[in-house]
């Protein structure tokens, strides 16, 4: 699941209905494919918009959910595909566990990332540690390592041969699957309903709430993290984007059998999108807070963020404007 970079490979947004965004993979395992599932809405159709626009909105009746879910569903694109029109800025601290099983966070890293269209390429460039720019020597080090990394990877796609083509093909054949078959896993799990109207930083939102059918049947692996979690989604009005999710866990989580680790009933994940150049919606905060056990005996409790900002349309310039931090 992990690229060269380090950078998760990110499943598409699924309307609102999922944990949090790709951060989590980092932090929960598992987890991560239930919460990729969520947020990154685009180009979703505009009636629902439309008729709730043609009066005030306190007098507007609430819409039709089914007709609400089915215009998110349309408008549905990976965030993966998103992200890569863009470089941003990605802040967050990395949960680790120890060899005894203990669960601490590291230190705030910040990263440059850039995009690439080559599978598993995209660069996330460390720049700072615990608001400390890195050395302009270990920066020029770790470009000429990625850097070099690219062409081999470049190389080794031109010399491969039909079979190993049809191998790599296959590979993201079967990841485009996954990803489709979390998607029927969220509109399947979740009953789905408008419960009113909110403002979200100025704007109009539609209020939805997210509880399981526990009977359900899913296909993914990621289906039965989703029947143990709750929550609620505020959908921008103007558009039918989704622009916070919000889910508490009703039961514990288990990883590994219950002896990788278990998060505990209670804990909650949160994701915020921000609209950038009035254009598209992109991850603005993910934050988890959780408690739990790790390798069976060792308690935890832990909150943390990751933030993305600075987002700039990627293109040639921004691919070879690479400055070291501190020139």
């Amino acid at each position: 699941m992990l690229n060269r970079s380090g950078a998760r490979r990110v499943l598409p947004a699924v309307a609102w209905f999922a944990p949090c965004g790709p951060f989590l993979g980092r932090h929960l395992g598992p987890i991560v494919v239930t919460g990729a599932a969520l947020v990154g809405v685009a180009d979703a159709p505009r009636s629902i918009a439309a008729a709730a626009l043609a009066q005030p909105a306190a007098e507007a009746a609430l819409p039709d959910v089914s007709a609400l879910v089915a215009q998110v569903r349309q408008g549905l694109k990976p965030d993966s595909e998103l992200l890569r029109q863009y470089t941003f800025h990605e802040r967050r601290q990395d949960v680790k566990v120890s060899k005894l099983g203990r669960v601490y966070l590291g230190p705030w890293r910040e990263f440059e990332v850039y995009p690439s269209d080559v599978p598993g390429e995209t660069y996330k460039r460390l720049v700072r540690v615990d608001g400390k720019p890195l050395p302009a020597a270990e920066l020029d080090q770790r470009d000429a390592a990625h850097r070099q990394g690219v062409l081999d990877r470049l190389a080794q796609i031109e010399r491969e041969t039909p079979t190993a083509r049809a191998r790599r093909q296959a590979r993201r054949a079967r990841d485009l699957r996954e990803e489709q078959e979390v998607i029927d896993d969220v509109f399947a799990v979740y009953d789905i309903r408008v419960i009113g109207r909110e403002t979200v930083e100025g704007r109009p939102t539609l209020v939805t709430s997210l509880v399981p059918r526990p009977s359900v049947r899913t296909r993914s692996d990621a289906g039965k993290y989703l029947k143990k979690m709750r929550g609620r989604a505020w959908v921008n009005e103007a558009d039918t984007q989704v622009v916070r999710v919000e889910m508490e866990a009703i039961e514990d989580l288990t990883f590994g059998l219950g002896l990788v680790g278990r998060m505990h009933k209670g804990s909650t994940v949160m994701f915020r999108r921000a609209l950038v150049n009035h254009e598209i919606w992109l991850p603005a905060e993910a934050r988890i807070k959780a408690t739990g056990r790790a390798v069976i005996f060792r308690r935890f409790a832990l909150e943390t963020t990751t933030y993305f900002s600075d987002y700039r349309k990627f293109n040639i310039t921004t691919t070879e404007d690479v400055t070291p931090v501190g020139r």
